[in-house]
């Protein structure tokens, strides 16, 4: 007979297992779902006219760098969710419900990149421009 200590150890540790395991088939259904979505990109850069500003590889570049947002997301419940949230999404662009400049400023430009710094000196035109008023 095993000892009642033993024995929730046991299942301690067997339900750690179980959820190691569940991660693991959790981050495995995320990495289908880029697959699917990388599949998906060609048409949606066609349909939506996307190419005179973006190439496709670019925008499966864009869309790895979303889904690498949310790497170290180890509980199978959110990665459920950001998945489902992500075929919603992608649900939405395949049946058109997004309009162009949805997609470019979601998927295409990054308001961070994008984002206009200011000098920090004047040039001398401006210098000699105050000065004289």
């Amino acid at each position: 007979m095993v000892a009642p200590q033993v024995a929730g150890a046991r299942a301690v540790l067997g339900s750690a297992v179980r959820a190691t395991q569940q991660a693991e088939v959790k981050h495995q259904a995320a990495k289908e779902f880029f697959k699917e979505v990388c599949r998906c990109l060609p048409w949606v850069a066609k349909n939506y006219r996307l190419e005179e500003l973006t190439s496709v590889q670019q925008l499966r570049t864009n869309v790895a760098s979303l889904f690498r947002q949310y790497k170290d997301v180890q509980s199978p419940e959110v990665i459920d969710l950001l998945v489902y949230k992500g075929r919603e999404e992608l649900e939405m662009i395949l049946m058109q419900h997004k309009q162009r400049h949805h997609i470019i400023t979601q998927y295409i430009h990054n308001p961070a990149k994008d984002r206009v710094t200011k000098p920090t000196t004047m040039s001398p035109f401006l210098q000699q421009f105050y000065k004289s008023n």
